[in-house]
């Protein structure tokens, strides 16, 4: 018979539960995956280090992980298999970050991206902090086929809320946490481009391949010494006197404007 973990000091359910907070994901290396369909969204190179799942859930959380029996084990989706420990519901909803939880969560390794220069065409953003828009821009970046986002003082990515608004697609481009530096490098050795609203008309100047789109925070747009080492400048036309668009639209619209 499955044992059930029912208490909340369980060592791995206060691993997991912590990974709700920046500073613990830091120390680890380690962040939280929740729900079915971002775990089978995932490539099977994520390395997970265990999985929590519900009794409900338990069968289906095995199908991914189990080491259970080799004949499970073969079936897996996960090439590195994982401990699948059972909780009970009250625990679960402890652990997850979400109002009503799927019922499995799994602790994973945080990819290591080291800074190289991009391979195609690639994002710079540069202090968006909106979970949402993060998730948003994830998605259309490997819709669109970009293989690099660069991130400078944005929200942290492997937050919950992130992880969930980017449906699997955070797994799917290579992210890689940068400096002023490195950002101001990134606009000089590439073909860069700001998307401003004082540039120039992007569908009526579509933009050659590869390029480095660069989006700025949501109330504070680009910052200057981006914007002086950028090669370009692109805009969006606005009507009915509408001054700007959320900038996860507006990058999405730059970056099918580009393919």
């Amino acid at each position: 018979m499955t044992q059930i973990i029912t208490s909340t000091q369980n060592q791995y359910v206060k691993q997991a539960r912590s990974l709700a907070q920046k500073k613990f994901r830091q120390q680890t290396g380690l962040f939280l995956v929740e729900g079915a369909n971002l775990l089978k969204d995932m490539p099977t190179g994520v390395q997970v280090e265990y999985v929590l799942a519900t009794q409900k859930r338990l069968d289906e959380a095995e199908k991914f992980f189990s080491t259970s029996s080799e004949d499970m084990a073969e079936n897996a989706v996960f090439s590195t298999r994982a401990h699948v420990y059972a909780v009970s519901d009250d625990v679960m909803e402890y652990v997850a970050d979400t109002v009503s939880p799927y019922g499995i969560c799994a602790v994973c390794k945080m990819p290591k991206n080291e800074f190289a220069m991009p391979c195609g065409n690639a994002l710079l953003l540069d202090g968006v902090s909106d979970p949402g828009n993060l998730g948003t821009i994830f998605r259309t970046a490997a819709a669109c086929g970009f293989c690099d986002i660069y991130l400078l003082d944005t929200a942290d990515i492997y937050s919950p809320k992130v992880v969930r608004a980017t449906l699997g697609t955070l797994f799917k481009v290579r992210a890689c946490q940068i400096d002023e530096e490195q950002a101001i490098s990134l606009c000089k050795s590439t073909s860069s481009a700001v998307l401003d609203m004082d540039g120039e008309n992007i569908l009526e100047n579509k933009p050659k391949a590869p390029i480095l789109f660069i989006s700025g925070n949501e109330a504070h747009g680009v910052r200057d010494s981006l914007v002086k080492n950028a090669k370009k400048i692109y805009s969006l036309p606005m009507q009915n006197d509408v001054e700007s668009l959320n900038v996860a639209v507006a990058t999405a619209v730059a970056m099918y404007q580009s393919i």
